[in-house]
């Protein structure tokens, strides 16, 4: 079966898996819920995504920067970055429906704590949004490193099994 996009009981997983994956990123890197409100993130599944937001190859999910402005209400307007973490359901389902040893919730909270590292790295400036492609290798390496290092101290069920597949390791220097 080739799906494109998750079903209600894949959505309620991601909404599960972005809860958990928040609370472990904002313990390691020890950031408080209105720190959390500085690094604006949302997330859409297919469903939603434009077309710039989607992409064809293999690739599980991709950030998006936007920048926004705040209602004239919410006093002194000042332009924030937005970040968008763009799920490719249809790559994901594959990996899913191909791989027995990967989950789909363990799956998405790699993938969440993946990409909130980023998230924290842009944020704190320790890596610009606008990297050249060819020179972000070394920053997935250093995100890769990270997520293992999260994700090693839980007691997540099914989670040893997700960072041993090969897109898992593959940019890891441990």
């Amino acid at each position: 079966m080739d799906r494109h996009l998750f079903n209600s009981d894949e959505l309620t997983l991601v909404n599960r898996a972005v809860s958990v994956s928040e609370e472990l990123v904002s313990d390691h890197y020890k950031i408080s819920e209105s720190q959390w409100l500085r690094n604006r993130f949302d997330v859409k599944t297919g469903k939603d995504l434009t077309d710039q937001e989607r992409v064809n190859q293999d690739v599980f999910a991709q950030v998006i920067r936007y920048r926004g402005v705040p209602s004239p209400n919410a006093g002194a307007p000042r332009e924030f970055d937005l970040y968008m973490i763009c799920l490719q359901d249809h790559a994901i389902l594959k990996e899913v429906e191909a791989n027995a040893d990967v989950a789909i919730f363990p799956f998405l909270c790699y993938i969440f704590v993946h990409e909130l590292v980023h998230i924290i790295r842009f944020g704190r400036f320790l890596q610009s949004f606008t990297t050249p492609t060819a020179q972000r290798e070394p920053e997935e390496q250093l995100v890769h490193d990270r997520t293992r290092e999260i994700l090693s101290g839980t007691s997540l069920p099914g989670i040893e099994k997700i960072m041993s597949q090969h897109w898992a390791i593959r940019h890891c220097s441990k």
